[in-house]
């Protein structure tokens, strides 16, 4: 291998280019020039068995110091199998087919080779010994040699770029250095290389994708690039006693191992220690909201066990693709969850890359959890007021509906219609590969897959034109659709936004939760409040004395002046509150209500009342998922089934609980009746109505659900709000985001 590496592919590099230039890139048989031997040297006679595609051929070539096998093979149009005395030798154009078939199916040498074999055989030309191996080596140095040509291509042409940008007075992070054999690999810039501040995108980073980082373009919603971020744990890889020998692709997009474990190593570190203080004020999404969707999705979860290290020692793949689904990135997983490091890693190594004030837009199927953990525990603290958060539009309903709202990419600004699929739809490009990287060696697993993203990248680029146009055409569909809604709405797109807004402030609110002392709590607020506008009642009078007595003191007139304003502000807001908590306790303003501490009654009633809120956000949240599926059910597309299908599938798994809550809420209120019927409640206590479970699901306007009687939660007093109750307001809101995405 090191023969390979070191002195025979440099030397054929300038005779390969030369063929292809001379055969307009194997278009025409090649007429191999006639050299004289000038080393003087000993010449001595070497016959090879050449393989083409219909025939076979032996040719005898002399071999001496100055004219190598391989070399002249080269100029013939054929590549050895053995580096320096070749007993067979292979068509390059027979190779070139192999490589390009090998990118549109799984590669294996062996059918190959047996099916030229038997091709061969069936004419007459029979061949004795195995061609696998040596048929498989010649492939494998081929592309070696295409590399390298590609590399030596890619040196000059960006030495002569610095060149110009040399004299035009600018600066480059890239310098090659080309040998006099023109095969030393370019020294630039790799992406595992923190590179220094930039002005712009990496070189790494334009070549990945030149339309998300080669231009000067700007979302016009704020963000600088749109990525998206996912694991596949079907690409596996089986355990082996030994890895195979070292075979880099010098476009490679994996991220070194060292580099994630340095990860791994600091989240372990840091998670054992206490939390940042004051971490939850920044997030939008309620605390038990977010447990709920780490509960829902195992890729929250590390150490959930999807793939046993026990047979593999890689376990998955984690990617980092731009929205043109461009591979970035790469990740070799060896854990058998899906561990967060991973991620960190990914996003690490892509802001390094990135201007220091470029913004990016993260789609990942558990975003939610992933911001919370790095706020949490500041994993990415350099970069996180750089980086709006969303979830992929096909996991987006498997969260709670209040994380929807918040992190929906088609609720938030800046993502356009972008769906964070990218990731899936590489996965199913090379789920061909599932079985031969399962079973092939370690470095040729990552060199396969490097190649299949290289031709991947190459078929792309020639079709951005088509893409572009595709999607332009969707968008604007789909911008008359959003348009028509708003237009039926009868409401102006500022009210639809400020109703959108109001909804999303109050679906995110924490949720009320049921407690034993329920009851014990809200008295002793109620009393806390009631000690507190005394005080203040008992202050503001000794101000007032002051200032109606004309002999007091300058000095405590003006004390009086200064402190009267804001005391009265703050008596109005404390008897605000204690008139709420009484309200919610139903006893009037002249009741003592310190007998009420241990009241069964009082207690069933802020935990039927606790219980009630829920209900409301869990009903308003299924209304809306509901309204999905009805309005995807006229779209035949496949991926639109596929989502419908997936939100189906999380609402009936949360009906049963919304079906228990309503339960719950109903023995609350046969209690509370029962202990009226005893006379064991206050005197003026009206029993709040119960909730018909026959139709609970059929969410209307005028159901008992909105009804606080009994209860009397000020939230409702002026009736449900537009966003609710109005069909036309709801369905403009859904016509206005649509049209700003």
């Amino acid at each position: 291998m090191n023969t390979w590496t070191t002195e025979v592919i440099p030397k054929l590099v300038h005779p390969y280019l030369r063929l292809l230039r001379e055969t307009q890139n194997l278009q025409q048989e090649s007429v191999p020039a006639i050299t004289e031997c000038v080393c003087l040297g000993s010449v001595h006679s070497l016959s090879v068995l050449v393989v083409r595609f219909d025939y076979l051929e032996r040719i005898s070539l002399s071999i001496c110091a100055c004219q190598s096998a391989a070399v002249q093979l080269v100029e013939r149009g054929f590549f050895p199998c053995a580096p320096l005395q070749p007993s067979l030798a292979v068509d390059i154009r027979l190779l070139d087919f192999a490589t390009r078939l090998f990118l549109k199916i799984s590669p294996n040498n062996t059918a190959i080779s047996n099916t030229l074999t038997e091709f061969l055989e069936a004419r007459g030309l029979s061949y004795v010994d195995p061609l696998r191996r040596r048929f498989g080596n010649a492939l494998q140095w081929f592309n070696s040699l295409q590399h390298a040509a590609t590399q030596l291509v890619d040196s000059l042409i960006t030495a002569h770029c610095d060149s110009l940008d040399t004299t035009d007075g600018g600066s480059s992070d890239t310098t090659e250095d080309v040998s006099e054999e023109g095969y030393k690999s370019p020294k630039r810039q790799r992406f595992h290389e923190e590179p220094p501040s930039l002005s712009r995108p990496s070189e790494y980073l334009r070549s990945r994708c030149p339309i998300c980082f080669g231009g000067n373009s700007r979302i016009s919603e704020g963000l600088d690039s749109i990525v998206c971020n996912d694991a596949c744990f079907t690409q596996k890889h089986t355990k082996q006693h030994y890895r195979d020998p070292q075979r880099t692709h010098p476009n490679m997009v994996f991220i070194p191992e060292e580099d994630v474990e340095a990860w791994e190593n600091f989240v372990a570190e840091v998670r054992p220690s206490r939390p940042m203080k004051d971490f939850e004020d920044r997030l939008k999404v309620p605390g038990d909201v977010l447990d709920d969707c780490e509960k829902s999705f195992t890729a929250a979860d590390g150490t959930r066990e999807k793939a046993s290290t026990q047979f593999f020692d890689s376990t998955a793949l984690m990617g980092l693709l731009c929205r043109h689904d461009h591979v970035l990135w790469l990740v070799n997983m060896t854990s058998p969850g899906e561990r967060q490091h991973y991620a960190f890693s990914l996003i690490d190594m892509l802001f390094k890359h990135l201007p220091p004030m470029w913004t990016v837009g993260l789609l990942y199927d558990v975003a939610c959890t992933l911001k919370r953990s790095s706020l949490k525990w500041g994993f990415l603290d350099q970069y996180i007021d750089h980086i709006t958060f969303a979830i992929s539009v096909f996991h987006a309903y498997g969260h709670g509906w209040a994380c929807q709202c918040v992190y929906h990419p088609r609720k938030c600004k800046g993502f356009g219609l972008s769906d964070g699929e990218g990731c899936e739809r590489f996965w199913h490009s090379i789920s061909k590969l599932i079985a031969y990287l399962r079973v092939c060696g370690h470095h040729t697993r990552l060199y396969t897959l490097d190649s299949q993203i290289h031709q991947s990248d190459h078929e792309s680029l020639q079709g951005f034109g088509k893409w572009i146009v595709r999607k332009w055409q969707n968008a604007e569909a789909r911008r008359i659709e959003g348009n028509k809604d708003v237009v039926e709405s009868q409401e102006l797109p500022e009210f639809l936004r400020q109703q959108w807004e109001e909804q999303v402030a109050s679906q995110t609110k924490p949720l009320p939760r049921q407690s034993q002392t329920a009851g014990k709590k809200a008295v002793e607020e109620a009393v806390r409040l009631q000690k507190v506008r005394d005080s203040l009642v008992k202050h503001i009078s000794r101000f007032e004395d002051i200032i109606c007595d004309v002999d007091a003191d300058g000095v405590d007139y003006i004390d009086a002046e200064e402190h009267l304003p804001i005391l009265r502000k703050q008596l109005e807001t404390c008897q605000n509150k204690l008139s709420q908590s009484k309200r919610a306790l139903g006893v009037n303003d002249h009741a003592s209500f310190q007998h009420l501490t241990k009241s069964k009654y009082i207690n069933y009633r802020m935990n039927a009342r606790a219980l009630k809120m829920r209900l409301r956000m869990r009903l308003r949240a299924r209304k809306f998922e509901r309204n999905r599926i009805e309005r995807s059910a006229r779209r035949q597309q496949y991926n639109e089934r596929k989502i419908q299908d997936q939100t189906e599938d999380s609402v009936k798994r949360r009906d049963p609980g919304i079906q228990k809550l309503a339960r719950s809420y109903n023995k609350h209120v046969s209690d509370m009746q029962e202990l009226i019927r005893r006379r064991q409640a206050p005197w003026n206590a009206v029993a709040p109505l119960p909730i018909a479970l026959k139709g609970l699901f059929n969410v209307d306007v005028d159901d008992n659900i909105w009804e606080d009687i009994g209860l009397n939660d000020d939230d409702d007093d002026e009736g449900p709000p537009p966003w609710l109750s109005s069909e036309r307001v709801r369905k403009g809101i859904k016509g206005i985001l649509l049209r700003d995405r």
